[in-house]
């Protein structure tokens, strides 16, 4: 258990520090998310979440959605993990708080059990 939350963190950070540098082209650098290299479709099985993550990207065997939070909830985005792995309560989660622009901005990084 230890080892995968270490690597959830080590993914999370990855992450975040590619968004601070701007490789990506999401909403706040006017690309919208169909332009966004950062939404990797294969990441998302549940229909809710399409269209509201601001990233959706797998490193391994875990997966992190970044996404604002007045857009979507983090309850939403733990059910989007859950259809990910399979049902409820299936998802192993970490849970990023943050702010981006003013906005609430949260990362969550999971694993499947």
């Amino acid at each position: 258990m230890t080892l995968t939350k270490t690597l959830m963190i080590f993914a999370a950070a990855g992450f975040l520090a590619a968004c601070d540098t701007g490789t990506g082209g999401g909403m706040a650098s006017g690309g919208g998310m169909a332009n966004n290299g950062g939404i990797d479709a294969s990441t998302i099985r549940d229909a809710n979440l399409t269209g509201k993550l601001e990233s959706a990207v797998m490193n391994g065997n875990t997966v992190v959605y970044s996404y604002f939070t007045d857009v979507i909830s983090d309850g939403k985005v733990l059910e989007g993990a859950d259809a990910y792995c399979g049902g409820p309560g299936q998802a192993v989660i970490q849970l990023t708080r943050g702010e981006k622009n003013g906005r609430g901005f949260n990362s969550m990084a999971f694993t499947c059990r």
